[in-house]
């Protein structure tokens, strides 16, 4: 079970990364002091349940829950808070929030709440398990891996790839690794590369074109990922290749 923690204070947020990440089969996936920064990682990234506190520097906890509620994303969420104000437990029931609890709480019940979670987590696996079948699973895998090819050179998010075929950005992850022995959003970064490779041969493109064309509006950023997936920058990987087109 990925779990993804959310509040402003250090002492808090670091000790609920030990104590969660102590026990087997949990994974805290990430532990943020921001909306925000919780916003950029799910844009990318697959979450079973969400720990927040409510208030906190920029958007709230609530303004979050908001967000992720308007994106269809469903995730499980837990408010772990220092406010039990009634309005603040009201807007988290309207959100689908599946408890509130008001610091500081015992680990006992926090851990009593996260096992409920992953036990319905469980048999939600199982359920999608027995309607998909093999042949609906390699479908699905190959619609994932043509969309990845025709739409590489755009911004792909999991999202994106998830809403495309009809199913969730969970299921989509774990189907995918299943099927294929690999992550999604790797895959999609090594086929940017395999398409980089072939673009870099042809001299008239720019390496800034190169990155565009592959998805990639920041050189720099697309230098320093081509150069730890091939271990050599894209101009020395032109330098080293035959280039063609040269006429």
């Amino acid at each position: 079970m990925n779990i993804l923690i959310v509040d402003d204070e250090p002492k808090i947020r670091n000790g609920l990364e030990k104590l969660l990440s102590s026990k087997e089969g949990w994974q805290v996936c990430g532990a943020f002091e921001t909306a925000s920064e919780a916003l950029e990682y799910l844009e990318q990234n697959p979450v079973d349940v969400m720990i927040t506190d409510i208030r906190m520097p920029g958007q709230s906890g609530l303004d979050l829950i908001q967000q992720l509620r308007d994106a269809n994303r469903d995730i499980r969420i837990i408010i772990l808070s220092g406010y039990s104000e009634f309005s603040y437990a009201q807007k988290a029931i309207q959100l689908g929030v599946i408890r509130y609890l008001t610091k500081p709480t015992s680990p006992s019940e926090l851990f009593g709440v996260l096992e409920e979670v992953d036990k319905d987590l469980v048999q939600v696996q199982k359920s999608e398990e027995i309607t998909m079948d093999v042949e609906k699973s390699n479908l699905l895998i190959k619609q994932a891996i043509t969309y990845i090819e025709e739409n590489f050179a755009e911004k792909i998010t999991l999202r994106s790839i998830s809403d495309a075929l009809y199913i969730s950005p969970n299921y989509l992850c774990r189907l995918f690794k299943q099927q294929t022995g690999r992550n999604l959003m790797e895959y999609l970064a090594a086929y940017r590369m395999k398409m980089a490779k072939q673009y870099l041969k042809d001299v008239h493109y720019k390496i800034s074109q190169v990155a565009e064309m592959v998805g990639y509006h920041d050189t720099r950023y697309f230098s320093s990922s081509f150069k730890k997936y091939t271990g050599m920058t894209p101009m020395d990987y032109r330098n080293n290749d035959v280039p063609i087109h040269q006429g």
